[in-house]
């Protein structure tokens, strides 16, 4: 107070200096009079304390000779607010286009986000949502603030440049500071209300991994690595972690194996069989939901499951279990348009998390098991309209299509049931591609049967194939390949590398050019019965006497394989890849007579699991390089279950996964078991900000747990 009143003396005497030499201005110019007024006015405001926005060392500066001359910034404000005679006259923000905000959407997240979190509701630094700023809430005084800091705190002046700070404010004001945003009470946003999001374009995906607040990708980036750069979850505090909210869904169906999506503090999961849920990330409120109807009689070889949806600039894209895609607000969950894909009646579903790519949607098919062709689809994100479409099993005249014998191509099977990966640089999507049908019977399609076991490299833009690369071909044990493609730039074997990593469901690892689909590598990473090893080439050299037989034939791995669709995950910070594995697990196949019945199981009779009390499922840590086995972490198990779930590495020296056990995070150079959570698991965990804090989510039974440090 006493500091005030010497500042206020001052500022008097300076005044009274000031019009001494003003009125005699005034008598030689009249133009004087009216500098004398304004000034007069700005001191009188500031000093009855009605001008917050305004500095002392602003009005000082508005006091000059040049003053009348304003050059924008602080200045033009404190003589605005004079001339206008309003001490609540509003500063317009001179950089508060859509291209701005969108840039200032970009900034917010590099360098303010980390302390303020990634929707301002506070982390290490105060919430931004709440409003009350004590520095003044104008465009003007939040200016001064950023630029200069705020004296006793952590908050320092930022070196941004000018026009970059004003584009950090006016994304505030479209969507922090907008009413409806989050407040004191954890979030305002009723349900049905228009969320505040800011949309999602094409690079932000592209820079996924940059922006560690949010998940934006099934795989958290194109590269589909699974790992995030956040730390405050770590292998020395990892024991206090404890749950922050449970959301329990509606669902009866069994199994939960959706990964969620994070976006500006919103959770979008899908409750199976196909809704939508738009949750409170920090709370699990829920915000808004799409509930769609199923028809009877679907043809699904393994439940109703759904495990995610994409986002692209502000829709929500979700694939059915009846074929369709459908697009949705992601601010309301409103549909904007819904398409078939394929005819469900035949066996086609949807189960996979589709793929956003520049302004295109990519979308796999299920029904391996049901007689149907494989295909690979693209949409148009904004009218739903399809751009290509890939079959996975080559027709009369194409590629390919000599390695189906007699019309066996017809009813390949060869789905695309899992999400794939892309590489911006190559524009190139990477896909993984099922088994061939009848799984079990292979007399009638002799051949390799292209393109089913296959990884499939297509141009974004028309969906032409540039590569394929078979790991089993004419598969008679159910083996799928839709492994997610793990995408690696690396040194190799002493020349740089655009790698392709794959743990695949036969037991074997690869390594492959994603650039050619030349074969690098390949290696046994858990124990397997079918073949003597892999040839130069990459093709498997397969035992005699290990096909599915009428009396049954003795086969390792079982159908479920040595990995199945669990995620795996790649740490730039170990330089390890992350396996989810069931090892020593074997199975009697069997083959029978099939029968072609439209929608119905096509499979040529199947595998008989055998319960071997060694069978157990771990996590396997490789070296990416070689396939060389660095650690194992054994989780317990039943016998011969085939339930898992997927990972995820942190920079936080952490892998986390689950099994039907437990959740878990083991020491990412280790192995060793740091913390654990009982439940039964069988999706993928994620990890995103809120209010500034990591959390981690999981979907445990039919719940969402999220957990935190506090």
């Amino acid at each position: 107070m006493k500091l005030r009143r010497k500042v206020f003396l001052a500022v008097v005497l300076l005044f009274l200096l000031a019009s001494g030499g003003l009125l005699l201005l005034m008598a030689i110019s009249p133009s004087a009079s009216e500098a004398v007024h304004w000034r007069t006015r700005l001191i009188s405001l500031k000093a009855k304390g009605k001008l917050p926005d305004v500095s002392w060392t602003d009005t000082l500066r508005a006091l000059g000779p040049t003053s009348l001359r304003p050059s924008g910034g602080n200045l033009t404000a404190a003589i605005a607010v004079a001339l206008n005679h309003n001490p609540f006259v509003s500063v317009r923000n001179p950089r508060d286009s859509e291209a701005d905000v969108a840039a200032g959407s970009k900034t917010f997240r590099s360098d303010c986000a980390p302390c303020h979190g990634a929707t301002g509701g506070g982390g290490i630094a105060p919430k931004l949502t709440a409003g009350g700023f004590r520095q003044g809430g104008s465009d003007l005084a939040l200016f001064q603030t950023i630029s200069r800091g705020v004296p006793g705190s952590a908050m320092a002046g930022s070196k941004l440049p000018e026009d970059s700070i004003w584009q950090v404010i006016a994304f505030m004001r479209s969507t922090i500071l907008r009413p409806g945003s989050e407040g004191d009470s954890g979030g305002s946003i009723s349900l049905g209300e228009s969320l505040a999001i800011t949309p999602v374009t094409f690079d932000r995906l592209v820079g996924a991994s940059q922006e560690p607040g949010n998940w934006l990708t099934y795989s958290g980036d194109y590269y589909s690595h699974r790992h995030s750069r956040l730390q405050e979850i770590n292998s020395r505090n990892v024991e206090k972690l404890h749950v922050k909210w449970v959301f329990q869904m509606a669902t009866v169906e069994r199994k939960v194996q959706a990964s969620p999506l994070v976006l500006d503090g919103v959770m979008y999961v899908t409750e199976p069989p196909n809704n939508v849920l738009a949750l409170d990330a920090e709370t699990g409120r829920s915000l808004w939901s799409y509930q769609r109807q199923i028809p009877d009689g679907l043809s699904l070889c393994c439940g109703r499951v759904n495990r995610g949806v994409t986002i692209l600039g502000s829709r929500v894209f979700l694939g059915t279990v009846d074929a369709h895609l459908v697009a949705l607000d992601a601010k309301t969950g409103r549909v904007e348009w819904d398409v078939e894909v394929a005819d469900r009646t035949a066996g086609y579903s949807i189960t996979a998390a589709p793929l956003a790519v520049k302004d295109l949607i990519v979308v796999g098919v299920a029904g391996g098991e049901t007689g149907v062709r494989g295909l690979l689809d693209a949409y148009s994100a904004s009218t739903g309209k399809r751009v290509w479409r890939f079959y996975t099993v080559p027709g009369p005249g194409e590629p390919g299509h000599e390695t189906w014998a007699g019309n066996s191509w017809k009813t390949g099977g060869a789905p695309t049931w899992l999400t794939g990966s892309y590489d911006p640089r190559l524009n190139l999507v990477y896909w993984g591609v099922g088994n061939p049908g009848p799984p079990f019977e292979g007399a009638g399609r002799a051949g390799d049967n292209l393109y089913s076991n296959c990884a499939v490299a297509l141009d974004a833009d028309s969906g032409k194939m540039k590569w394929h690369f078979q790991f089993t071909p004419h598969d008679e044990h159910d083996w799928d390949s839709v492994q997610i493609p793990v995408l690696l730039d690396t040194e190799f074997r002493g020349r740089q590398r655009q790698l392709m990593i794959w743990a695949n469901r036969n037991a074997f690892y690869y390594v492959l050019d994603r650039q050619s689909g030349e074969f690098l590598l390949g290696r046994e990473f858990a124990t397997q019965s079918w073949a003597e090893g892999i040839d130069s080439k990459g093709r498997p050299i397969v035992k005699p006497n290990t096909s599915p037989t009428p009396e049954g034939t003795l086969v390792r791995p079982e159908g479920g394989g040595a990995t199945n669709w669990w995620s795996p995950s790649y740490s730039p910070s170990t330089g390890l890849f992350y396996v989810p594995v069931r090892e020593d697990s074997a199975a009697i196949y069997f083959k029978g007579p099939v029968e072609l019945i439209p929608g119905q199981m096509f499979t040529g009779s199947g595998a008989q699991e055998l319960p071997v009390e060694t069978g157990r499922g771990a996590v396997r840590a490789l070296d990416p390089k070689t396939g060389e086995i660095r650690w194992e972490a054994r989780l317990p198990s039943d016998p011969g279950t085939t339930e898992m779930g997927g990972l995820l590495s942190t920079a936080g020296n952490l892998v986390f996964g689950g099994n039907s056990e437990q959740f878990f995070a083991l020491d990412a150079t280790t192995g060793k078991m740091l913390w654990k959570l009982g439940g039964k698991i069988v999706a993928s965990p994620v990890t995103y900000l809120s209010k500034g804090r990591q959390q981690v989510s999981i979907a445990i039974g039919r719940s969402i747990f999220t957990l935190g440090l506090d």
